[in-house]
């Protein structure tokens, strides 16, 4: 199997396992960025039930750093997410987004992740370049220190 068909169709597994992980489709979905100590590092919270309109806000501002920088770290804290609409899921600048991170995000903490997603999340290694890790809710300060070592 050719890598780009891998890495494909691990995505979009990936996206089907967080879509599917949804408790809760009533609550609306928020996306907020938080300060970080430096500007190669992009940090996300997400919570609520997920849209477009906040992938595609997230996205766009992945895809300007990828722009600028050489290569960035992420944090994404998803403390009451509860999932993603099908069109977040399925969102062309969100999909641009993941691509364009496998030769772009370093390292990549995930706060308080589904648990099918950080099962996808823990293994990834194994297949993309690109060191990921998921952090508990009361260990949040530790996936920033984390995700900020040289």
């Amino acid at each position: 199997m050719r890598p780009r068909t891998l890495l494909l169709g691990l995505g979009l597994f990936g996206l089907g396992a967080v879509a599917l992980s949804a408790r809760s489709r009533g609550r609306p979905g928020w996306l907020r960025r938080l300060p970080s100590p430096a500007p190669r590092i992009l940090a996300f919270e997400l919570g609520g039930h997920v849209g477009r309109p906040e992938i595609r806000r997230m996205a766009e501002t992945v895809l300007a750093a990828f722009d600028r920088f050489e290569s960035v770290d992420m944090l994404v804290v998803l403390p009451e997410f509860t999932g993603l609409t099908p069109a977040a899921a399925l969102d062309l600048e969100g999909l641009k987004a993941g691509f364009r991170s496998l030769g772009k995000v370093r390292r990549y903490a995930v706060v308080e992740p589904p648990k099918i997603a950080a099962l996808m999340i823990e293994t990834s290694d194994w297949f993309i370049p690109v060191q990921a890790r998921t952090f508990p809710l009361a260990q949040r300060a530790a996936a920033e220190e984390w995700v900020a070592r040289p």
